[in-house]
């Protein structure tokens, strides 16, 4: 039992072809700020329908916040047509369930009849 509890926990060498070609990390700094991390390894057709695969994962007003930031980093670098490309591949792909955005979006009042009493 052990030996294999000490096999999970042992760094494995990895070829080339096993590194990810994206990933998107999320985190908030010491000041509230929230920050997106995008890793991809190259500008390839592949690399960005990966990315795009990704983003579709989150839900409608969490994707506009990611897309967004992604958005302003990638015009902070030039490169306005890679968010283009990957914002198109993305909505070939995404399907937002109308029940979701209804749910999100819910008319509330503004006062609580119970508050009026």
């Amino acid at each position: 039992m052990f030996k294999t509890l000490k096999n999970l926990f042992k760094r494995k060498e990895k070829n080339k072809e096993d590194f990810a070609f994206c990933g998107i990390t999320l985190y908030v700094d010491n000041d509230g700020q929230t920050y997106v991390d995008i890793r991809m390894v190259d500008e390839s057709e592949e690399t960005i329908e990966h990315l795009a695969s990704i983003l579709c994962m989150f839900n409608p007003s969490s994707f506009f916040q990611v897309s967004s930031i992604v958005k302003n980093q990638l015009e902070s670098e030039g490169k306005d047509e890679l968010y283009l490309t990957i914002i198109e591949k993305t909505a070939g792909m995404i399907t937002f369930d109308q029940e979701d955005i209804d749910q999100e979006y819910e008319e509330k009042p503004c006062v609580n009849p119970s508050d009026v009493l």
